[in-house]
């Protein structure tokens, strides 16, 4: 294997560079099935069956079995439903060519959704939020997420992840108004906003509180575990990009990857982007691995813990991924 510092990436294009051990929660099949009832019973994608049966392939249960392979079996179904919830609110909703391009009305939903987090909401509340049909049965699911995590996590834990899923929500509007104006961000935005849009942060703070323990509030807002987030949402964004770049552009929908935002803003071509997609990768993983290192050795306990979690999380991604049919590219249409 090549040594990075010399400039060589570690990663080939269908081998990305991850040193972290490849692990499944052994109640990933139940997850998976318990997590397609909850899909079904919140009516989340009613009318919208290609999608729902594209969600069922896509094996959700097991995105969680892999990125927390630790956890017990009721807290892997609770992280498994919210990727479900996740996964159907992007292509149900944000990625709907009606609703994703329209950042008006985007703005007016996902903060009505962001209401739904609040403690003091009632359920009666909820049923009057004032929004719309597919909205409400989205708001109704996530107050069952947000009330599940809450009887799990310290009233710092449910704050982080609250936090985490208003930002992810206002990204949702940032998208819609790149699309409405046909614009592709540069690459410094991009990388700040990705790592938000992509709802990463709303999985990682959920690391801990899925385990069973809780990093201290010192060292959770401190600068160098901070930093090992960012990495960590950098890592699972770019490889998700790098993974979906194929389908996307095939269904015209790659300006928020980062191949080619680089291959548009660098005067590429996609090939060469994503060569420079892969050495930015490979250089942040390296970050990674340092920083985790140091994370780990002077930090508590359960800090040590979270930062072998955060390399968990990386590894479990990548391998869900490869085997995942969320990324397949649609057929070619058949020309007569």
């Amino acid at each position: 294997m090549s040594d990075l510092r010399a400039g060589q990436p570690r990663s080939t294009a269908d081998d990305l560079w991850c040193p972290f051990p490849s692990l499944t929660n052994r109640h990933a099949d139940q997850a998976d099935r318990q997590s397609l009832t909850w899909l079904a019973r919140h009516r989340l994608l009613d009318g919208q069956p290609h999608r729902a049966m594209r969600i069922g392939r896509q094996r959700s249960g097991h995105l969680a079995a892999r990125t927390n392979p630790e956890v017990p079996a009721d807290m892997l179904r609770l992280l498994s439903d919210w990727y479900v919830w996740l996964f159907s609110f992007d292509d149900g909703y944000c990625e709907d060519r009606e609703r994703g391009a329209r950042p008006a009305p985007l703005a007016r939903t996902t903060a009505l959704l962001a209401r739904v987090l609040d403690a003091d909401l009632a359920e009666a509340d909820v049923a009057e939020a004032g929004l719309d049909g597919p909205a409400h049965t989205f708001a109704a699911a996530l107050r069952d997420i947000r009330d599940r995590v809450a009887a799990q996590a310290s009233p710092s834990q449910l704050f982080r992840w609250e936090c985490s899923v208003r930002d992810y929500l206002h990204a949702q509007v940032w998208e819609a108004a790149n699309r409405e104006a046909g614009l592709v961000p540069g690459p410094a935005e991009y990388v700040a906003m990705r790592r938000h849009a992509g709802a990463t942060y709303t999985c990682l703070t959920l690391v801990d509180v899925a385990a069973g323990y809780e990093v201290p509030s010192a060292e959770a807002d401190s600068p160098a575990l901070r930093r090992l987030r960012d990495i960590t949402a950098n890592l699972v964004s770019w490889d998700n990009d790098l993974y979906s770049h194929a389908k996307e552009t095939a269904g015209g929908q790659g300006r928020h990857n980062l191949v080619e935002v680089l291959a548009l803003h660098h005067r590429c071509s996609s090939a060469e982007a994503r060569k420079s997609a892969i050495a930015m990768r490979d250089a942040e993983m390296a970050a990674f691995v340092e920083l985790s290192r140091t994370v780990r050795t002077t930090g508590s306990p359960a800090t040590a813990a979270y930062a072998r979690g955060l390399g968990l999380w990386l590894r479990g991604h990548i391998d869900w991924s490869r085997s995942s049919s969320r990324f397949d590219a649609p057929p070619p249409v058949a020309r007569h």
